[in-house]
């Protein structure tokens, strides 16, 4: 049909649905992968040690970081920075948690804040905005780039 406009095809394609927690604490890992896994449609996997996470991430290839920041042997802030030199994960958006944490530091890296204790209501809305946020800025430039075809 004259005049008719076609949009390009969708180029995002949706992230590998797994949540990656890094928590040393085997009751609040637990209490999150649960929580996570009932309430929304993402699945988890929980390392007790940034050393292991380092090793793993990469395969898992999250879609989101859930990182406790006091860690033995490595903060959950040295840990995201180190993750961020891995090229699948560069990008991957964090939630940093703790009862205190390095306000400062999360913000000029981009992350999220969620002090413990933690409110069930206030752990599924952090992990739902710091996704759409991510998508969000993943399609942004296909919208604003974006050509149409005009089928004549």
């Amino acid at each position: 049909m004259p005049g008719e406009v076609v949009p390009p095809p969708a180029t995002y394609v949706p992230p590998n649905p797994t949540i990656l927690i890094v928590e040393d604490d085997a009751d609040i890992g637990n209490f999150l992968q649960q929580l996570i896994e009932e309430e929304t449609p993402y699945h988890t996997v929980v390392i007790d040690h940034g050393q292991r996470a380092l090793e793993q991430a990469p395969a898992i290839q999250p879609c989101l970081l859930l990182l406790d920041y006091r860690l033995p042997g490595i903060n959950g802030v040295e840990l995201y920075d180190r993750l961020q030199h891995v090229k699948e994960l560069q990008n991957v958006p964090a939630i940093m948690m703790s009862a205190t944490l390095p306000v400062q530091e999360l913000e000029k890296r981009g992350i999220y804040q969620l002090r413990k204790p933690m409110d069930i209501g206030n752990v599924i809305r952090m992990i739902t905005h710091a996704l759409a946020s991510y998508e969000e800025e993943q399609l942004s430039p296909l919208t604003t780039q974006r050509e149409y075809k005009h089928v004549s």
